[in-house]
């Protein structure tokens, strides 16, 4: 063999040691295919409805008699515990009837002792007794009436209004706050008149608050109303989601989202969505069958949450290729 002839020949084999080596790497290195088992599922879909969280009971904390307010001890967005103090009131009208009190009671008991030593007819000492036993209930009730200067929170919650200042006058029943209780927390949103039909009353819904990431509670619907709204160009329904679980981070203000399951498709056949490939108004996915790739057809329904219902052209078990 000539030298020309062996250094072709050793260049031929140089150039095929290389190409095997680089298809080798290329078969070692390929992109692995990912497959999906077809499998069965329940798949569900949604509204979701902005809204703000509102309280569903607002108690007014009052002042319980004549006076000026000396401290004020919330203010709004205070979170307040039943029995915290809201303010205290000017005791000084209480003080008074107070000892106006004990000094009726003093000229009752000195009045039955004047009848008893001078000898009175039964008649004006029964007298002189109940006049007695009345001021000691006076009494009684002037003494226990000092703690109304103390304005206290009926029930746990969040302050949302505070209406006086502290030295500010103030009457009987006035309204000191108000107090959304935490127990009572609710939502109100808009419905889309298109959305409206999927609402009832009593129907359960799921909740998130926007500041509350990860958190979710369970709500029910108290009112859809019958009289629709206007609102940039949309036409709604004011709704009204009672919350039936709550958090203390939860306040009235934070904004929120109404979760309603709409439609529910339950032991369907699923994929993912990235499977599909459409043609027109045509899906298909690409099965691998005994290492074989085989386009089919198939029939799709309920989309959600980047899987979808596959109502027919595919079975249980069946491997589809996801690109």
């Amino acid at each position: 063999m000539s030298d020309r002839r062996r250094r072709w020949l050793l260049l031929s084999l140089s150039v095929l040691l290389a190409v095997g080596i680089a298809a080798v790497i290329w078969w070692v290195r390929r992109p692995s295919e990912t497959v999906w088992i077809v499998q069965r599922g329940d798949l569900s879909s949604s509204l979701e409805l902005p809204g703000r969280i509102v309280g569903l009971r607002s108690v007014a904390v009052r002042a319980a008699y004549d006076t000026r307010v000396r401290i004020l001890a919330v203010q709004p967005g205070d979170s307040v515990r039943a029995g915290d103090i809201v303010a205290v009131l000017d005791d000084s009208p209480l003080v008074s009837r107070r000892e106006q009190a004990e000094q009726q009671l003093l000229q009752a008991e000195v009045a039955l002792a004047q009848a008893e030593a001078s000898g009175a007819p039964a008649e004006m000492l029964v007298r002189a007794e109940d006049q007695r036993r009345r001021a000691i209930e006076a009494l009684h009730q002037a003494t226990e009436r000092l703690a109304d200067k103390y304005v206290l929170v009926p029930v746990d919650g969040i302050v949302t209004e505070v209406l006086v200042t502290e030295g500010a006058p103030v009457g009987a029943g006035a309204v000191i706050a108000r107090i959304v209780s935490v127990e009572s927390l609710g939502v109100s949103a808009t419905v889309d008149e298109v959305d409206a039909q999927y609402l009832t009353a009593m129907q359960a819904v799921r909740v998130t608050v926007d500041a509350l990431p990860g958190w979710e509670g369970r709500g029910t619907v108290v009112s859809l109303g019958r009289s629709a709204s206007q609102q940039a160009g949309m036409v709604g329904f004011p709704l009204l989601v009672r919350l039936d679980e709550t958090d203390d981070a939860v306040r009235p203000g934070m904004t929120a989202t109404v979760h309603v399951d709409t439609v529910l498709r339950r032991n369907v056949l699923l994929v993912p969505e990235r499977a599909i490939r459409t043609v027109g108004e045509r899906a298909f996915v690409t099965v691998l069958t005994d290492g074989r790739r085989e386009e089919r057809e198939v029939r799709l329904g309920l989309r959600s949450g980047g899987m979808v219902e596959v109502a027919s052209g595919l079975a249980e078990g069946d491997r589809v290729l996801l690109p």
